[in-house]
């Protein structure tokens, strides 16, 4: 499975999507690329969970084209057992224009994780941000689930679950 996405987004034009992996896919690769005219704004939400030894790779493409136009690509994920994932995201500021790609990630067991966010300003006018995030679940928060009754692993799946969420 190796979905491929391209967004135009004509003036003033508004777009959120969301993409959801939740283990079931051993391998794959998501491609999304977008341009973006003037005044238009695109919202992009990922989760993604991979287990086993399963791979997951996304890779987004954003031009900021149009003067005051903005892009938010923000992905949340959790890796398990040996699984890799890779988050690719590059947003070009060709204008006065705003963008802003994060990527938060919860590591487990012996999995990878790499986060490559990038940003390349073509006008003094561009606004962008990126934010990358990888670490492990928090023992003082096992602990605080545990003292209520959960095992270690209902815990750890109560903590991935809401953080997906």
């Amino acid at each position: 499975m190796n979905p491929t996405t391209i967004v135009h987004l004509a003036e003033g034009a508004h777009m959120e999507m969301e993409t959801t992996q939740i283990a079931g896919i051993d391998d794959t690769l998501r491609k999304t690329s977008g341009d973006l005219a003037e005044g238009a704004s695109l919202v992009i939400h990922e989760k993604i969970m991979t287990t086993g030894d399963q791979k997951a790779t996304t890779d987004f493409v954003v031009d900021l084209n149009g003067e005051g136009c903005s892009a938010n690509v923000v992905s949340r994920s959790a890796a398990k057992d040996v699984s890799r994932q890779e988050f690719i995201s590059r947003i070009n500021g060709n204008c006065a224009c705003a963008g802003h790609t994060e990527c938060d990630a919860i590591i487990m067991d012996h999995a990878c994780v790499l986060a490559s966010p990038q940003l390349t300003a073509n006008s003094v006018d561009a606004s962008l941000i990126h934010e990358a995030a990888i670490g492990k679940i928090a023992g003082e928060q096992l602990i605080k689930l545990m003292t209520l009754g959960l095992t270690e692993k209902e815990a750890e799946d109560q903590i991935v679950n809401g953080f997906l969420a």
